[in-house]
This record gives structure tokens, sequence and C-alpha cells, in this order.
């Protein structure tokens, strides 16, 4: 699962779109919120937003992208 509102804090903070990244990635804006939402982005998706959109400290990756999934 992802951290939707970190998520989205951090692409704001970036100063891009949900679009601009999902133009970056060749992929439609859909499959962008699809993967947001579902969490099923692959290790070199995550490697590239993060790097895209400053994420660098390894606390603030997980906090984002390794959040567990609630029984």
């Amino acid at each position: 699962m992802i951290n939707i509102p970190k998520f989205e804090g951090a692409i704001r903070s970036a100063g891009l779109t949900q679009r601009t990244l999902s133009t970056e990635m060749h992929m439609s804006e859909n499959t962008f919120s699809t993967k947001k939402i579902r969490g099923t982005f692959n290790i070199a998706e995550v490697q590239w937003l993060c790097m895209r959109l400053g994420i660098n400290t390894p606390e603030d990756k997980c906090d984002i992208f390794l959040v567990p999934v609630s029984q």
C-alpha cells in the first residue's frame, strides 16, 4: 500500500502533477491513478518516483511506499 496523502504531498512539494508524472512515465493518467490507489508501482517505478520527487531518506521512502496493509 501507498500512503496516498504523503505521496500526493510529495508530488505537490516537487511542483508537479499526477498528469506530468504519468506522461513522463509513459503511462496514462488512469493507469498512474490505479497504481497509486492499489500500490502496484514496481521497484523501478518507485525508484524513479523517489528520484523525480526528491524523496531521499530511507525513512521517507518507507513512510510513503511501504505502508503495511491493515487487517
